[in-house]
């Protein structure tokens, strides 16, 4: 059950500006968002440039059927390291275990350990007021900007369950609500280190179903083809009951099968027996983990030494909240204490699957192994090493494989487009326009405009010339120049200090430390000094 306490109320009179070690803090994480994105873009336009290669490399590749009646453990053996092999398997001999805690799940290809952390979270709302001030250049010229004033900071804290440690050094009260950074059994995935699958051989050798398919030949798979996992297969948690027997089913779970919504796949039931072991496991002898069910929960709880109780009564000390009592504490009785650890296992256990590799001799045995395309890119993406759920063919398998990774470039691409919708902005400022303030259109089209001209020229270096490149790098400075024609001009101010004056703006720095040089627009400026000219 979480727990919530009230914290702190802040009232701010005036200005709402950052200064000191909050305004560089603020203005280094605006400078790594600029950054970062990009770089993103690059690594994912690499990567996807490398996977095309790779997936049209195998497409055009002979590909070994390993389910043909044909195929025997002679010929097993002499087919050449490089071939490609594909085959499906129904008979999956697999053992996956957590050596620290001596649990292992037999017929998991992975398993894995989902570590949760009672910790306290600190929530942060602000209520300001919006007023209008005067800002002056470096020239002496003016402008009105509107600013955040007269705020009021609220601080609540709730702590619960969470999937991740939070630091509460930085809490407005770290004392009364302090996180321990215990993390004993961070969450990890194993896979199984001995899975032999067993091909039947249902195909003949014209790719026709046999009717009486009769075993063929069985190898071993690397522990590297599930590094990935296995594709289209949902985690299913791992709960321990007495015989293993399948609880029955709540009347909400019968009510939402009638709609043909059943659970009953999404919980792998396993006996107790399966954990015998547990409490001489690593695990439970260093850190004191004991299995609690709940849903296969295994909890460590946390015990504080003698001095930390002492310095973290100094700390609450320190900060008033000693004897600061709330109805959040009674309830909080009841709930878990912060530093308490527990996680529980999910698995991948498909009945059937489609595997696609190179075949590596053993000796005694043959393995499937990925097959790596050299000189192409990194080891990961110029891998085939695939693992499917259900029965696929290679070229389905493939084409799965480029679909996943074209989705991956384009959610990339699709937060890169939000970038640039700040990044135009920037670039605005550093030629004299102010995007901000001039009209929808003209925004969208400076935000499509530097999109275009950063993934056309990442392509035409990636993937070479072509119209599609061409096309996108033109019309992306065609609207550049567009939007730079209709949008609001800006003072005449140096390209940097421009630049500068955007970024601390962003970061709610007060105006002198971000005072541009002028904030007459350039021909507007000489048109006066002509006048003055003309006058005399």
């Amino acid at each position: 059950m979480p727990t919530a306490r009230r914290g702190r109320t802040y009232v701010k009179v005036g200005a709402n500006d950052r200064r000191g070690i909050n305004g560089i803090c603020s203005v280094i994480f605006i400078i790594l968002l600029l950054i970062v994105p990009p770089i993103i873009l690059l690594s994912s336009e690499r990567s996807r440039h490398t996977r095309y290669v790779t997936l049209s490399d195998a497409l055009n590749s002979d590909v070994i059927e390993l389910n043909q009646n044909n195929i025997d453990e002679k010929t097993l053996h002499s087919i050449p390291p490089g071939k490609l092999v594909h085959g499906t398997s129904t008979h999956i001999d697999t053992l996956a275990s957590d050596p620290d805690m001596n649990v292992a799940i037999p017929g998991a290809l992975t398993l894995q350990r989902n570590t949760e952390y009672c910790q306290w979270q600190e929530i942060q709302t602000q209520d300001c007021q919006t007023c209008e001030r005067t800002v002056k250049a470096k020239d002496g010229s003016t402008k009105q900007e509107t600013y955040q004033c007269n705020c009021i900071t609220k601080y609540n804290y709730i702590k619960a369950w969470r999937s991740y440690l939070i630091n509460s050094f930085l809490f407005d009260q770290p004392g009364a609500h302090h996180n321990p950074q215990r993390d004993p059994m961070p969450s990890a995935t194993f896979v199984g280190k001995d899975v032999t699958l067993s091909f039947d051989g249902d195909v003949t050798e014209d790719g026709i179903d046999n009717s009486n398919p009769t075993l063929s030949v069985s190898a071993k798979l690397d522990p590297t083809m599930l590094s990935n996992g296995v594709r289209n297969q949902p985690w299913r948690n791992v709960d321990f009951v007495p015989q293993g027997r399948t609880p029955p089913p709540s009347l909400f779970a019968r009510f939402f099968s009638f709609f043909g919504l059943s659970s009953s796949r999404k919980t792998r039931y396993e006996p107790l027996q399966l954990l015998k072991d547990t409490p001489y496991a690593p695990a439970a002898v260093e850190d004191n983990f004991v299995y609690v069910g709940q849903g296969g929960y295994f909890f460590s709880p946390y015990v504080s030494s003698t001095a930390s109780k002492l310095f973290n009564y100094f700390a609450q000390y320190l900060e008033g909240s000693l004897f600061d009592y709330q109805l959040g504490d009674l309830v909080g009785l009841a709930s878990c204490t912060a530093g308490d650890v527990r996680f529980y296992y999910s698995v991948k256990d498909p009945n059937e699957i489609s595997v696609l590799g190179q075949l590596r001799d053993l000796g005694s045995a043959v393995q499937i192994t990925p097959r790596v395309l050299q000189g192409v890119g990194n080891e990961k993406d110029s891998s085939i090493g695939l693992v499917h759920s259900g029965k696929h063919s290679a070229q389905d398998m493939l084409l799965a494989e480029d679909s996943d990774s074209r989705t991956q470039a384009t959610v990339i691409r699709a937060i890169l487009l939000l970038w640039s919708i700040a990044a135009s902005r920037l670039v605005g400022v550093a030629v004299g326009r102010e995007i901000g303030d001039s009209s929808l259109a003209v925004q969208i089209e400076a935000a499509v405009a530097l999109f275009a001209v950063l993934v056309g020229w990442l392509w035409l270096i990636l993937w070479g010339a072509s119209a599609h490149t061409y096309g996108l790098i033109v019309s992306g400075f065609y609207l550049a120049y567009l939007s730079y024609n209709s949008s609001v001009r800006k003072g005449n101010s140096r390209w940097y200090i421009a630049v500068w004056s955007k970024i601390a703006q962003w970061a709610n720095l007060s105006p002198e430390l971000r005072q541009e040089d002028s904030f007459v627009v350039a021909s507007t400026k000489r048109k006066d000094e002509s006048t003055k000219l003309l006058m005399s």
